[in-house]
């Protein structure tokens, strides 16, 4: 006990109270460099936008077998969607997915550079925060991307197609994402 109130400093000795504050930052800015990256890992890996079940269902929806083209498919059946429109929405899902893709494939390497940085035989706060910062950027670029195409697609339905595809939304909810 006597050993330890002598390795405490007190608040007016000009030391500081704990040498481990600035470790504690540094794990916590890694740490929370590794959400943002698993975040964006399993936004990935869900099957919500065409890369579940281990990336092996993303194929084109003409000729694929993908699940998400199966489901995407079966809601547009069940909001009448036209053929038309349905060439629009294809297009539009199609775009974002190549648009967004690299993204969700740059983040899941996010695990390998967090495991580097830690690894290294000094802390780069520099290089963390730099990591940290752009994947921030990298997921907020894919959900504004992902965002404007909702909203087209959004357009391409009629006012009635929407309230279906809401109530469509509505049942499934709790029976996975979307």
């Amino acid at each position: 006990m006597e050993n330890e109130d002598k390795n405490l400093a007190s608040p007016t000795s000009g030391e500081p109270a704990s040498k481990g504050w600035g470790r504690r930052t540094a794990i916590g800015s890694l740490a929370a460099v590794a959400i943002v990256g698993a975040a964006g890992f399993a936004a990935a890996r869900s099957d919500g936008f065409g890369f579940g079940m281990g990336g092996h269902m993303m194929h084109a929806h003409m000729g694929g077998s993908g699940f998400m083209e199966h489901r995407i498919g079966s809601v547009l059946d069940e909001i009448d969607a036209t053929s038309e429109q349905e060439d629009k929405l294809w297009e539009i899902i199609d775009k974002a997915r190549d648009e967004i893709g690299p993204t969700f494939r740059d983040v899941r390497e996010t695990r390998e550079q967090v495991i580097e940085l830690l690894g290294a035989p000094t802390v780069d706060r520099a290089a963390a925060e730099k990591l940290r910062s752009e994947r921030i950027a990298a997921i907020d670029e894919a959900s504004r991307k992902m965002t404007t195409a909702l909203l087209d697609a959004a357009a391409v339905l009629t006012p009635e197609q929407r309230a279906k595809l809401v109530e469509h939304l509505k049942e499934r909810r709790g029976h996975g994402r979307w």
